[in-house]
């Protein structure tokens, strides 16, 4: 099974056990209800995760491209995605063993980092 097969599945289910909450609803069986709409949700919530993990793998792919596509532009945004990791990563080190060492510098760079980023991205799309 794909990705894309588990997403449909997971659909499937969610709409045939919500189908049959609503059957138990009328006939008024509570606890038939209650578990029917349980599994719906839970496969609700199913296949909205691996919806989101198709559209993380797809930007994933997409930045791979771009990243060879465009190796030589500094502003690429698989670039400054690390920068900003690093950046962060950085900042979270100081403000956890060494607070005194932030500077407003620190959060300058994150700040043009990620505004880089986000105008490199809407670009993309």
């Amino acid at each position: 099974m794909n990705l894309e097969e588990a997403i449909e599945r997971a659909k499937y289910i969610a709409t045939k056990k919500h189908s049959e909450a609503m059957i138990h609803r009328v006939n008024s069986n509570n606890e038939k209800y209650d578990e029917r709409v349980e599994w719906a949700e839970e496969h609700y919530q199913l296949a909205e995760w691996l919806e989101e993990l198709k559209e993380l793998r797809e930007y994933k792919r997409k930045m791979k491209t771009q990243f060879l596509d465009d190796i030589e532009n500094p502003l690429e945004p698989i670039k400054l995605s690390s920068a900003l990791e690093s950046e962060i990563f950085k900042y979270e080190h100081r403000a956890e063993h060494d607070p005194q060492k932030i500077s407003p510098l620190d959060y300058t760079i994150i700040y043009a980092l990620k505004h880089c980023l986000e105008e490199q991205l809407k670009e993309v799309e």
